[in-house]
């Protein structure tokens, strides 16, 4: 799995070293502005022939639309996936996508053994709430990430509710949404949790931000949280091997 994880690009770093004579492009159809990345796919096409797939997830009746057509997310994203040609480069726009969504396509574009996987991102500027005071707007920083639980479901091909696997560790990474950790504990009662936080953060401060929003857990648990590099995203999976050594089952 960890070939899959070796090629994550940033969009500017993307376009300047990447190009191929074809693409399977998957994105994620979102309101939010940095998902739609219009001029960067413009560029893109410029470089290379894009075959363009554009998802549409329905957490009510968790599927996806593509095409006009639509496909079950459990059952269904596997036959979607199986039709594309695996010798053509993958890429998957994960920036805003469902995380269910993501978590179904990466699984199965393992299963399916595609040979190029590349992964791109927009990072937001900044992470703010829009306040409405006296009919004028103002943006402060906010990290309260969340606006409703939409409830807890396990990823399809991974860890099932009812699997026996948690009651051992979980490693949980902490970010700005606090609650949201506080709420999964409270559902199945781990035994044994570990607390994850980047250090150094991707931006200064944003450390303290998690730290914050996390106390009531790291209180709870009596432990101290453990630290691993943020400026490199396969630390996190290097840390998750490191344990799986460590502990095997």
């Amino acid at each position: 799995m960890g070939k899959y994880f070796e090629k994550m690009f940033f969009w500017e770093e993307f376009l300047c070293l990447y190009s191929k004579d074809k693409l399977n492009f998957i994105g994620n159809s979102s309101s939010e502005k940095r998902s739609d990345n219009t001029e960067q796919i413009n560029k893109l096409n410029e470089q290379c022939k894009c075959i363009y797939y554009f998802f549409h997830y329905d957490y009510e009746e968790d599927s996806f639309e593509c095409n006009n057509e639509k496909y079950d997310l459990k059952s269904q994203t596997f036959v979607f996936l199986r039709v594309l040609d695996k010798n053509i480069p993958v890429i998957l726009n994960i920036t805003s996508m469902n995380l269910r969504l993501m978590g179904t396509l990466l699984f199965n574009i393992k299963k399916i053994g595609f040979k190029e996987v590349y992964c791109l991102y927009t990072e937001p500027l900044r992470y703010c709430k829009n306040i409405n005071e006296n009919e004028k707007e103002e943006f402060v920083d906010r990290f309260d990430l969340y606006k409703k639980f939409r409830g807890i479901d396990p990823i399809p091909g991974f860890l099932r509710a009812n699997d026996d696997k948690l009651e051992e560790k979980w490693i949980a990474f902490l970010g700005f949404d606090g609650k949201r950790v506080e709420q999964i504990n409270d559902r199945y009662k781990f035994a044994d949790i570990v607390p994850i936080i980047t250090l150094p953060s991707y931006k200064p401060g944003w450390q303290n931000y998690a730290l914050q929003e996390n106390i009531d857990i790291i209180k709870t648990i009596e432990r101290k949280p453990e630290y691993i590099v943020a400026n490199s995203f396969l630390s996190a999976y290097d840390y998750l091997e490191k344990l799986k050594n460590a502990y095997p089952r």
